[in-house]
């Protein structure tokens, strides 16, 4: 359906197309992503994108999956992204639509995530005039700018698959972040000649290698050496890596939140990502070297930069910027966290010290942080969370919204045991949880369990509608306190006094699940919830457990 007839510059000189085309400025976007191995888009179908899904459609080789808003179509990319570590892309419409994607981008980008946008734009001969065109957004690229590395703007139709591949490759290259592509309609339209196009070639820089024979020798000479690392480790595919180096040179290993899954958190030398938790704070404070990895050092691991951590600091990032940007670094290495951490496990040598006694201590350490959160969390979510590790498989991804039992639970004990299965919103966002979940579920094809709360939910309720048509094996835990009990909990410990402007009325979750022909089930007690929760990693597609936080023995932070 359009709203126009074609305009004169569809076949114009602006459409630079040659009399030997054979396709179109849309058929060159389904052409680039074949190459790139694109296997889904997330769309919200559009006038002023519809040429490009049907483009997408005829060629058959990538599928459309129909998202309900384009935040959630940009979220279900990202999500997507960072469960393959592929190229996640989401197709939008220009002006509002692109305004709506907005939130989706600034997360991917504060995740250093892969993500490709694809929007719209009017006609070229309206684009930049001001005349009221429909879906005119006439600054646009600036705005996305604001969240993406490159935006491009064709003015030709025979250059569109060509800048598909480029801003790919600039997506994918060193520290990972968004990119976006506006597409005028006349030209998605116009005739181009048929792309024969080759994927861009990923460059992966290796450290210095002075700087890893300095490494490898520190580690083996240090007492009390350790490894941090962060969500560039999982984000470069570096996972196999870092477990190559921590057991060769049998050095310890932490995680930031973003980190997890780097090495599975019941490998004997991970201590797990609460590295600011007594005691294990203490330990890794008395650490004499620490060599971080794909990390910016954010507020939350670090308890707000108050962690103290040892001058001989040696960081390895393939971001240069981030290099000594919150804990100065003795020695800066700039490259690909794979191939800088096998560099400087190369340079290791077969002798190093017995650190039985250094390891032992680290993992008492574990244990009694690991028992002060579980103090926290009180017995019934004990119970919840064990029965979560007990039935999801071990590729099984777990996505986590802005809610208490996240924060308390969900981000920090509840076991990652492989690369690319935690994902949370990194901006600390309430509400992208399920498009998140839709889009890792989907690319892994394994299921994904969302720990989410009501109040979260609910701005991205008619997301289940697409993971019931996508037939995304999500299973949404939905933990229901009538409220944004976060925020309940700011209030009363930071400004005391009665709860205000946080209690939300709720519908009944498991009659609004069977309504979009969702399975539902309301869960008062933790047997109900391991009884149900198995059944929904059995059953394929989406499952509701609407769990009443009322009912079961308080979270006490």
């Amino acid at each position: 359906m359009t709203l126009h007839a074609p305009s004169a510059t569809e076949s114009g000189p602006a459409a630079g197309t040659g009399t030997d085309a054979a396709e179109t400025g849309a058929d060159q976007v389904a052409a680039a992503l074949d190459a790139l191995g694109v296997r889904r888009v997330f769309a919200i179908a559009s006038i002023h994108n519809l040429p490009v899904l049907r483009a997408l459609r005829a060629r058959g080789t990538t599928s459309i999956v129909t998202m309900r808003h384009e935040q959630g179509a940009v979220h279900a990319a990202d999500g997507y992204a960072r469960a393959t570590g592929e190229l996640g892309v989401a197709v939008v419409s220009t002006g509002p639509g692109t305004a709506n994607a907005m939130g989706g981008l600034f997360e991917a980008s504060f995740a250093s995530s892969r993500v490709l946008l694809i929007t719209g734009q009017v006609e070229t001969a309206y684009l930049g005039r001001g005349r009221g065109y429909i879906h005119e957004a006439e600054n646009q690229s600036d705005m996305l700018r604001a969240v993406c590395r490159s935006v491009s703007v064709p003015r030709r139709a025979a250059d569109i698959g060509a800048e598909v591949l480029r801003l790919a490759g600039e997506a994918m290259t060193g520290r990972p972040r968004p990119v976006a592509l506006e597409l005028p309609i006349d030209l998605q339209r116009a005739s181009a000649p048929a792309l024969r196009p080759e994927p861009p070639v990923i460059a992966r820089d290796p450290i210095d290698d002075a700087g890893a024979v300095e490494t490898a020798r520190s580690l083996l000479a240090a007492r009390r050496p350790l490894i941090w690392a962060g969500g560039g480790v999982t984000g470069s595919g570096a996972a196999s890596a870092l477990a190559e180096l921590a057991e060769a040179a049998q050095v310890p290993v932490v995680t930031s939140r973003e980190g997890r899954g780097a090495l599975p958190e019941d490998h004997p030398l991970c201590l797990g990502c609460y590295p600011a938790v007594e005691p294990l704070r203490s330990y890794v404070e008395s650490a004499d070297l620490l060599l971080a990895v794909g990390t910016r050092f954010q507020m939350y691991p670090t308890d707000s930069w108050r962690l103290r951590l040892p001058a001989n600091l040696v960081h390895l990032d393939a971001d240069p910027s981030v290099i000594g940007l919150n804990y100065p670094a003795r020695l800066p290495l700039v490259g690909d966290a794979a191939l800088g951490l096998s560099q400087i496990t190369g340079h290791l040598t077969a002798h190093r010290q017995d650190r039985t006694a250094y390891l032992a201590e680290g993992r008492e350490a574990l244990a009694a942080a690991r028992a002060a959160i579980g103090a926290q969390m009180g017995p019934d979510h004990e119970a919840i969370c064990a029965s979560i590790r007990r039935h999801l498989p071990r590729d099984g991804v777990v996505v986590r919204d802005a809610t208490v039992p996240a924060y308390v639970w969900g981000d920090r004990v509840l076991p990652v045991l492989a690369p690319r299965t935690s994902i949370r919103p990194t901006a600390a966002g309430i509400g992208p949880g399920l498009p998140l979940a839709i889009g890792a579920a989907l690319g892994s094809g394994a299921p994904a369990v969302l720990i989410q709360g009501d109040g979260g939910f609910m701005l991205s309720v008619g997301e289940l509608a697409a993971a019931l048509q996508s037939g995304a094996h999500v299973i949404v835990c939905l933990f229901d306190d009538q409220g944004y009990g976060v925020l309940r909990e700011i209030i009363r410990d930071s400004y005391g006094g009665a709860a205000h402007d946080v209690d939300l009325a709720t519908p009944d979750f498991t009659a609004l699940a069977a309504s979009f022909g969702v399975p539902g089930r309301r869960i008062a007690d933790p047997a109900s919830f391991d009884t149900e929760f198995a059944a929904a990693v059995a059953r394929p597609g989406p499952t509701l457990l609407h769990i009443d936080m009322s009912a079961l023995a308080p979270i006490n932070r």
